[in-house]
């Protein structure tokens, strides 16, 4: 509150008549000796020893007007030296080609025409100087339209009062001359606070809402201040014409940063909905690639330019690998967002974090259906893993009139190769066949352990003959590579239904029980074939 207060003190000592040639002689020399001594001391070299030369110019100009120093060019010193500074620090700030900001050109024009008048003399110099400051100004004040910074604004607006001022201050000159306390030098105390506020501020975005109002308050108040008597109409248009088009910008850049705030909030709320949804539901189960595949969905809708994620010790990669990438922790693990560029802007830490764990919890939870879906043994499916598969596979043969087949086969003899060999050999041979079934069918088939030596296969887009090939392929194999110790080769039994596109999750089971039963006969016409249904 302090110092606010300060700023309406110095604002009223300024316009108030008895006070305002003591407020330009001492206070505005000492708001620029203490404002570039704080950015000295803060590591602001350039832009804080340009206002300490420009405030003490101010307070040689003080003493030269109170007969303390004699006339001389010797007083233009530190002026040119703090110009030279100013500008040398503008050219260091980054920049981008102007666009709207160049309604402010004409400011600079003016400048130029003013430096032409012969009346002014050594003034001349500032005025050409003030239009090539305003023309570096306008480049670095056109990344406020894309990102509005209170720093950047404060720092163009205390410029823009300190080169309106001195322009306006070579039209009195150049015209009645220019009175000590005229209301112009609370421009130039303005200009230094606010030039030094933003210094300070950098690249800060989150800073209290009075300092938010300064740069349109100090923009506002330029034409206030100038378009009274004694200023003539020159000084009068020049400062409704900066204020009006400085204060539409700061305004514009506002509201431009209010609706990218409110389309971050809106990419935020779907992002985190996106990552929701990743939960696989109760008759869904999510493999890793799905999993990937729902977080690079998810990180898409925060940043657009994201075109591949990667979890290393898993192998898994959706998307494509490119030069930019960022790591997303997961707990030991390592997993990496590509993007297709650079990002625009900083990726906030919570980003990567939220999409880490999320990743981390859903990949966990789909690990662990697919172990409540698995049969340890064989590594194929089980039998609450096909109730929860089949559903899908009926959805996709009924939606493009895909035909299903169903096959059901049995180990023969199986009962004696535990007896003869032992239960360890009698579980080789269950996981020689798993491997055989997974090598045999496609991802869109079903390869189910059914119980026992039990096996049941859902083939999509298969008639029953062709299902029979299948299974003769299989059968074959399965004879050829023997298990150790095993000397004889096994043989498989098949029953085969279906070959059509079931209407309904009951007309699938009865195919399931018609394999079954097809199997039946097959053991009982002696077993080592396959039967119809």
């Amino acid at each position: 509150m302090v110092p606010y207060v300060g700023l309406l003190l110095l604002i009223a000592l300024a316009l108030l008549p008895p006070t305002a040639p003591w407020s330009e002689r001492y206070l505005t020399s000492l708001v620029a000796l203490g404002a570039g001594g704080r950015l000295v001391w803060k590591g602001e070299r350039a832009f804080g020893f340009a206002l300490l030369l420009l405030g003490l110019g101010d307070f040689l100009w003080t003493l030269e007007d109170l007969g303390r120093l004699p006339r001389g060019l010797y007083l233009e010193a530190p002026y040119l030296l703090g110009y030279a500074l100013l500008t040398l620090a503008l050219l260091r700030l980054p920049g981008k080609p102007p666009r709207l900001t160049l309604a402010l050109l004409p400011l600079g024009l003016l400048g130029l025409l003013t430096a032409l008048n012969p009346a002014l003399g050594v003034d001349r110099i500032y005025s050409a100087w003030d239009a090539l400051l305003l023309l570096l100004l306008l480049p670095r004040l056109e990344g406020l339209f894309e990102r509005f910074l209170p720093g950047r604004a404060l720092l163009g607006a205390g410029l823009l009062l300190f080169l309106v001022a001195d322009m306006a201050y070579a039209f009195l000159e150049a015209g009645p001359g220019y009175p000590t306390g005229h209301p112009i030098h609370l421009l130039w105390t303005l200009g230094y606070l606010f030039l030094a506020l933003g210094v300070e501020l950098g690249e800060r975005e989150e800073v209290p809402f009075p300092l938010l109002a300064l740069p349109l308050g100090g923009l506002f108040l330029m034409p206030a201040v100038l378009t009274q008597d004694p200023s003539p109409l020159g000084v009068r248009l020049l400062a409704l014409y900066g204020g009006f088009w400085g204060s539409l910008g700061l305004l514009y850049a506002t509201y431009l940063s209010w609706r990218r705030t409110a389309a971050h909030k809106e990419r935020w709320t779907r992002f985190l909905e996106a990552l929701a949804r990743l939960s696989p539901r109760v008759t869904q189960t999510l493999s890793p690639e799905g999993v990937l595949l729902g977080a690079l969905e998810a990180a898409r809708e925060l940043l657009p330019e994201t075109v591949g994620l990667e979890l290393r010790a898993r192998r898994g990669l959706v998307g494509e690998r490119t030069p930019h990438a960022l790591p997303v922790p997961l707990n030991g693990d390592t997993a990496y967002l590509y993007l297709q560029t650079p990002p625009k802007e900083a990726v906030p830490e919570s980003f990567l974090s939220l999409l880490g764990e999320r990743l981390r919890q859903v990949l966990r939870q789909a690990e662990w259906g697919l172990l409540a879906h698995t049969d340890p043994l064989t590594g194929l499916l089980n039998r609450r893993g096909l109730e929860a598969e089949l559903p899908k596979l009926l959805a996709l043969s009924r939606r493009y009139r895909t035909l299903l087949s169903v096959v059901m086969l049995d180990i023969d003899r199986f009962k004696r190769v535990n007896d003869t060999y032992g239960h360890p050999v009698g579980d080789e041979v269950l996981r020689h066949l798993g491997r055989i079934l997974k090598a045999s069918v496609r991802k869109e088939d079903l390869a189910v352990r059914y119980g026992g030596e039990e096996f049941l296969l859902v083939l999509f887009g298969a008639d029953k003959e062709a299902a029979k090939e299948v299974v003769e392929r299989i059968r074959e194999r399965f004879r050829a590579e023997r298990v150790p110790p095993i000397p004889h080769p096994l043989t498989l039994s098949a029953g085969v239904a279906g070959g059509g596109v079931p209407e309904g999750p009951e007309e699938l089971w009865d195919w399931i029980l018609k394999a079954d039963y097809a199997l039946l006969r097959a053991k009982e016409a002696g077993r080592d074939r396959v039967t119809l249904a």
